[in-house]
């Protein structure tokens, strides 16, 4: 009956805003919310606190929180909060679809195993539970060592 009421043309509105809004199936989402999870694999302690690159290193790091991914299409850096077990999760938001997206980990616990090398974090890190493995090196900003690469459907589903 509603539909009636509005004519034609608030059909054609409607049907818009559900294609742009990516409703439906969500197959062709432009964006999607992804679950990132890091699972830290460092020895515990931290024999490079001694270091001179130490206290740069952790000063550097700190702003980020002390786990944090960070994307490379302009997306903030997202904080992880610590779910137990050297476990730490979070919500990365508004992804665009596919295209190729690059990310890294920064870990300050990468601080206590080479504190004047530290690198980005490129192991252990998952979206929406499939494990991100395809390391790149060329074509990053600046001051960017490597990162990993991927790209995910309008359903949430990870490509590499």
């Amino acid at each position: 009956m509603i539909g009636r009421r509005a004519g034609r043309a608030g059909w054609v509105a409607v049907a818009a805003l559900g294609i742009g809004c990516g409703a439906g199936d969500r197959g062709d989402a432009p964006f999607v919310n992804v679950r990132v999870t890091y699972v830290s694999q460092l020895p515990s302690g931290c024999p490079e606190i001694v270091s001179i690159c130490y206290p740069g290193c952790a000063h550097h790091n700190a702003p980020a929180g002390l786990q944090a991914v960070v994307p490379l299409w302009g997306a903030e850096t997202l904080r992880l909060a610590d779910a137990g077990s050297g476990r730490y999760e979070g919500v990365l938001t508004a992804v665009p679809t596919n295209t190729p997206l690059r990310l890294y980990g920064r870990d300050l616990g990468m601080c206590c195993v080479d504190a004047c090398n530290y690198g980005p974090v490129l192991e252990d890190i998952l979206v929406n539970g499939t494990k991100l493995t395809k390391v790149v090196r060329q074509e990053l900003p600046t001051g960017v060592s490597a990162a990993l690469e991927f790209s995910v459907d309008g359903r949430g589903t990870v490509r590499q």
